[in-house]
Parts: C-alpha cells; sequence; structure tokens
C-alpha cells in the first residue's frame, strides 16, 4: 500500500502503533489513546477501519497488532518522519519541537520524488568535500546530475567499484561487507529508477544496515534500522556507507538521539539499555538467554581483531557475540 492511500490520521495511527512497539511487547488501545492526545472510542474506530483494510489484526479486544502489510507501511512513514525530522534539524537548524510537528505533516503529504530530492541534499551536504563552494549550484548541476557529470571529486570516486572515500577509507559500498558487518547509509549512487524503489521502502541517509546473510547469487539478506529486507547485487552495488563512527563524529551532522539504534551500532566503551529484541529463532532464543530484555543496560568493553566478535557486560557479566547477533537488538545509547 502507498502512502497517502489513507488519512494522516489513520497513517498516524499506524505510525503510533509501529514506535510502541520498539519498547513495548504488545500495544493497548489505551496506550494509542494516551500517545494521540484523543479518546478510546476514537482509537477503537479507527482500528475497525485498518483492521478491514488488513493493515491490524483487532477484534473488539484490548490488544492490537499490525499485519505483515501493516507493520511495512507503518516503517516506511516512520522512516520517512525521522529523516525529515533530522534533516529539518540538522541542515536547516530548525527547532526539535518544530521540527517534529512539521515532519509529522511532511511524512504524509510529499511525494516520493520530492522526498528523493530531499535524501539527495542530505548526502551531498553530509559527503561532499567542497560544499562550502558554491553550494546550491553544486547540489543542483553536479550531484543530481551525478550520473552524467565527472566533475565533482566526490562523484568519481562514488563510481570507484572499490569506494574509499575521502582518503580515510570510511565509505563503502554495501557489496563488499561480510555477515556481521554493517554502517550507516551515506548515499544511493544510482538512477531514479534503482533510488526510488530504496528510498521508498525505508533505505535513507542516517539508517542503519547490517548484513545478516549473504547469498551465493549475490543476493544480501540485511537489517534496516531492524527491520528485515533483501537487496539483489545490483541494489547492494550501488548503496553507499559511512562506518559508524564516521556518522557519530564526522561531516558536521550529529546523529538524532531519539533514532533507534542496534547494539552492533554502539561505540566501544558507551554503555547502552536495551529496548528491543528484533531477531527471531535461534538467535533471539540466545539473545533473551543471554539477558537482552527490554531495560536491561551494559556496556561495549572491546571488539576483536576483525571487528566481531564483540565482548559486551551485562548485569554484571561478560558476555562475547557475533556482530549479526547484535545487529537484532535495538538499544539506547547512555553516554560514556
Amino acid at each position: 500500500m502507498l502512502i497517502g492511500r489513507l488519512t494522516e490520521s489513520l497513517e498516524d495511527y499506524l505510525e503510533i502503533m509501529y514506535r510502541l512497539l520498539q519498547t513495548q511487547k504488545v500495544v493497548r488501545v489505551r496506550d494509542i489513546a494516551r500517545e494521540k492526545d484523543v479518546k478510546t472510542s476514537s482509537v477503537v474506530s479507527a482500528l475497525r477501519r485498518l483492521d478491514k483494510e488488513g493493515l491490524v489484526d483487532y477484534k473488539a479486544r484490548e490488544y492490537v497488532d499490525l499485519t505483515e502489510e501493516g507493520r511495512d507501511l507503518a516503517f516506511r512513514v516512520y522512516q520517512r518522519h525521522t529523516f525529515l525530522k533530522r534533516f529539518l534539524i540538522d541542515f536547516l537548524q530548525v527547532d526539535p519541537a518544530t521540527a517534529e510537528k512539521d515532519a509529522c505533516s511532511m511524512e504524509h503529504a510529499i511525494s516520493l520524488t520530492t522526498l528523493e530530492r530531499i535524501a539527495s541534499m542530505s548526502e551531498f551536504l553530509s559527503c561532499c568535500p567542497e560544499v562550502e563552494r558554491g553550494l546550491v549550484d553544486r547540489f543542483r548541476d553536479r550531484w543530481l546530475a551525478h550520473l552524467n557529470s565527472d566533475s565533482c571529486e566526490c562523484v568519481k570516486a562514488a563510481k570507484d567499484p572499490e569506494v574509499r572515500v575521502h582518503g580515510d577509507g570510511e565509505m563503502q559500498r554495501l557489496s563488499t561487507l561480510r555477515e556481521g558487518e554493517g554502517g550507516v547509509v551515506a548515499r544511493i549512487v544510482a538512477d531514479d529508477e534503482m533510488r526510488q524503489p530504496l528510498i521508498q521502502r525505508g533505505v535513507l541517509p542516517g539508517a542503519s544496515i547490517h548484513v545478516v546473510h549473504r547469498e551465493r547469487n549475490g543476493e544480501f539478506e540485511v537489517r534496516v534500522s531492524g527491520e528485515r529486507m533483501k537487496f539483489d547485487r545490483r541494489q547492494s552495488e550501488t548503496i553507499l556507507l559511512w562506518s559508524r563512527d564516521r556518522w557519530r563524529t564526522g561531516n558536521g551532522v550529529p546523529t538524532d538521539p531519539s533514532v533507534s539504534r542496534t547494539l552492533a551500532d554502539v561505540t566501544v566503551g558507551r554503555a547502552f539499555r536495551v529496548r528491543k529484541v528484533t531477531a527471531d529463532g535461534e538467535i533471539r532464543q540466545r539473545m533473551v538467554e543471554m539477558g537482552f530484555v527490554r531495560g536491561a543496560e551494559g556496556r561495549i568493553l572491546r571488539e576483536a581483531l576483525l571487528r566481531d566478535p564483540l565482548e559486551v557486560e551485562l548485569g554484571g557479566s561478560r558476555l562475547s557475540l557475533r556482530r549479526v547477533e547484535a545487529a537484532g537488538v535495538i538499544v539506547e545509547e547512555l553516554g560514556a
């Protein structure tokens, strides 16, 4: 289902449910009413409409859950909101309260074409080393025309199949990563035919990506901000990632502390609080048994020479876990 097909209010309900499920196991009608600041009768009416659309599972009871289609739509609305709020604050210096309100309005009405152009602006401002000179002209004439112009050094570098941008090796293609590795989306180097479907799926600048599995046919199974997705070989070659440390400290692009992170994103030495385990199957069972439950606090102690596995302190115990396992835990960073 496309964003904008429902009313703004109904999409808001889906987004609220998605956000609540990031921090709690179930969603109650009264939780939604509190978040949206409406009466429970209004929530019930909306849920019945969403149930008819096949987006929620609600049968006149206290609890409600998202269907697979509903979760997909809610995730995409939530990703738009998070990205637009971050862009307004980081690049346009809008105050957080206004940015929150504006992002909530924009996420429903903005066209995919306009969203893709804003994503391009975000990529340009954070990635181009010559951003201080002729900012607007460079964005319009070089970055958006990246397929037809090699006049910008960062564009030529991005076309290199073994891309290592700015000389420090911080940015690389998703296709070069191994299982358990990841980073933060810097840009998508592709024409609109390939860019727009990726952006539509929520692959936006600042989203974390971790490789879960590499298939022999070149397909990648990944987690994008905690959500499982698959990319084919061509798609994985177009997605460029910053290292975790580059995104956190470089480019003058601060991260929004409200954005969900996985445990694999946390810098060595920093503390965290578990918000939710998104992994499933045996990995989920192992993580829960190790003590990764909502509210548990810990610290990343060190990582191995090849960055895998991680050594973590949790509840007074020292644990070792693979990075692919850490990517299945949503956390809140607490500081050093």
